[in-house]
């Protein structure tokens, strides 16, 4: 197809750009048969074929506010009818630099992210560059805080919205914090319990956005360029509290527990023996389960406690930004594929999430290792789960993604996330982090050699971008032609799952064939009647059901060995149910059900490829098809 030949000549000349570029920067290494890299720059030409500046609206400044629209997509306040997908291009300016630049290469930076066709960027860990060596609470580095008002003035002048982040790491507004990169202060997870902490967020939002930008007229957060923002990075408390849950949290969950059950004696019927004799509602000293525990009735109400919690903690920031005049977009909980963790995010106005394929993980030996395995072999489950993530009627944003550097097969993102964001219609995308470089001579930051996550100098995260301007932001890959409702409710979030559950493969998958999107107790088809609503499938039930002029029809649902032994597991069998649904065998039954039930509907043409045994996953477009086993997908 003439895409993936594009797709594939572009790789080859920039691999060849970084194995030339191995040379310049590893002189250790180096010897005469070597060649230096002569032209460094990074820079698009205006008006050359990489230009995509015609992509997104002619520079004008922003006047309008983004909102989420009656359809749940983005749209601009004055305009709600129609809707726009936003490229976002990440400003990593602690990554490529060191910190925010000077006025005149903000400039040049903001108008070489307009050449690469982005109309949105995200900026993060803003309150780590303006504390960076400061000694003393809020007290900001006064050049870096020019900087940042300059640079909010640059993007509305050029038109490009911006997300930010409330709070990007422990660190926030203290002082006298060494290795302010590394978290230190607890302040992500300690917003949720401790008053202190609270109270340090809301200085840190009314120093850090509250104030008037001269460069503007205005405060940052009363600015319609914030198209939105996240109320503090990936602080699901399953993901803070990962490694264990901290035992300060314990009075709040008896508190939570005692006005659920009342009595202690209430909680040991509910409980039975996972209750320890030890254990007191009075004395504050209910456990926790380990992270990595399986189903049970404390871990139920350890999720729906922290559930509970997330989203008090969500409702008393959004109330402050209000009060400070914010209007825009709010979202939290960007991260965790558990099903409580969808839960959360659905309580939102806008869901944002981050995801990754060979996400670098620390050994035991303090050693860093990526996993080298391809990503389509696993029929690109870390796309499937950011399919599924997003919810039926609300603007659903990715803003960080990646298959990272030092993974061998990272091409296969470069191609399969742009165009799997343009089937489903996502609403924003956003490859972590440092979209541009404008060349590859050394500075302050990172670029000597290639690194995870620093994507403007490195050949393949950059075809990723060029690829989303096409495929994505273009449209070059049509939508999906039918959505259908996963419906899901507070057993499958709660009971029938534990903080490292996920997406059951039989309903993931269906993200590679149709559109797909959550629907928390499966009522969107009433409550949000403007939306596109195909159909629904249950979360944790076989078959399918058919939007006929709004009401739900049940086809007869198709059945297999595979199925029927997963439901008498279920049926009988409900301490082991969590476990069996996991085998392959059982999720392949369950996934070869739900395709024949998408022919049966209709939904998939006779020749559409797609079968469970030969691991080819066709879209209902027809234009995408995943082959799992030779790891290769074609647009």
């Amino acid at each position: 197809m003439p895409v993936a030949s594009s797709v594939l000549k572009q790789l080859s000349r920039l691999l060849f750009v970084g194995w030339l570029l191995c040379a310049s920067v590893l002189p250790a290494l180096a010897d005469e048969r070597w060649v230096a890299v002569q032209d460094v720059s990074l820079t698009i030409a205006p008006d050359s074929i990489l230009d995509f500046s015609q992509f997104s609206a002619p520079d004008s400044p922003i006047q309008q506010r983004v909102i989420a629209n009656a359809q749940g997509h983005l749209s601009l306040a004055n305009a709600p009818d129609k809707p726009i997908k936003f490229l976002v291009g990440s400003l990593g300016f602690g990554v490529s630099l060191g910190s925010l630049p000077d006025h005149a290469l903000i400039d040049a930076y903001i108008q070489q992210y307009k050449m690469h066709g982005y109309n949105m960027v995200r900026l993060d860990f803003l309150e780590t560059m303006l504390m960076q060596d400061r000694q003393h609470d809020f007290d900001y580095n006064p050049a870096q805080l020019d900087r940042f008002y300059y640079l909010v003035a640059a993007l509305k002048k050029k038109g490009i919205y911006l997300i930010l982040n409330g709070l990007s790491n422990d660190n926030g507004g203290y002082g006298n914090v060494p290795s302010r990169w590394i978290g230190q202060k607890k302040l992500l997870a300690g917003v949720h319990f401790d008053a202190d902490k609270q109270a340090h967020w809301k200085k840190l939002m009314a120093t850090m956005y509250g104030s008037v930008n001269p460069y503007t007229g205005m405060t940052t957060l009363k600015d319609p360029t914030v198209a939105g923002i996240v109320l503090a990075n990936e602080n699901n408390l399953a993901f803070t509290q990962r490694n264990g849950v901290s035992a300060q949290l314990k009075p709040a969950f008896s508190a939570w527990l005692t006005a659920k059950y009342g009595q202690q004696q209430a909680l040991k019927t509910a409980w039975g023996n996972e209750l320890k004799p030890t254990e007191s509602l009075v004395h504050r000293s209910i456990g926790f389960p380990a992270p990595d525990a399986w189903t049970s009735k404390r871990m139920a109400d350890t999720q729906q406690f922290f559930f509970e919690t997330e989203q008090n903690t969500a409702q008393w920031m959004t109330a402050y930004l209000r009060s400070l005049g914010y209007q825009g977009l709010v979202t939290a909980y960007n991260l965790w594929q558990a099903p409580a963790a969808h839960a959360s995010r659905g309580k939102l106005p806008w869901v944002d999430m981050h995801h990754y394929f060979a996400h670098p993980e620390t050994t035991r030996n303090n050693e860093m290792q990526v996993r080298q395995d391809s990503m389509l072999h696993n029929s690109a489950a870390y796309i499937r789960e950011l399919s599924v993530a997003k919810h039926i009627g609300k603007p659903f944003s990715v803003t960080e993604h990646g298959q990272v550097f030092w993974n061998p097969y990272r091409r296969e993102s470069s191609l399969a996330l742009p165009a799997y964001a343009a089937f489903h219609g996502w609403d924003a995308i956003c490859q972590h982090s440092g979209a541009v470089d404008l060349s590859y001579a050394p500075t302050l930051g990172r670029k000597p050699i290639i690194h995870p996550f620093a994507v403007g100098t490195d050949p393949i995260a950059r075809v990723t971008e060029t690829l989303a301007a096409l495929l994505y932001l273009r449209g070059d890959v049509a939508a999906a032609q039918h959505t259908l409702g996963i419906q899901f409710n507070h057993d499958d979030a709660f009971t029938n799952s534990a903080h490292l559950g996920s997406t059951p493969s039989d309903i993931s998958k269906l993200s590679l064939v149709t559109g797909v999107a959550l629907d928390w107790q499966g009522n969107s088809i009433k409550r949000v009647p403007a939306i596109k609503y195909d159909g629904q499938v249950s979360w944790a039930h076989p078959g399918l059901k058919i939007n006929q002029q709004g009401s739900l029809v049940s086809l007869p649902v198709t059945s297999n060995v595979g199925v029927k032994v997963d439901a008498l597991i279920k049926k009988y069998v409900q301490k082991v149910a969590y476990q069996a649904s996991k085998l392959s065998v059982m999720a392949d039954a369950r996934w070869a059900a739900r395709l024949q039930d998408l022919r049966h509907a209709g939904w998939l043409k006779p020749a559409n490829q797609s079968n469970m045994d030969t691991q080819v996953f066709e879209s209902d477009t027809g234009e995408l098809v995943l082959d799992a086993t030779h790891k290769r997908m074609t647009v």
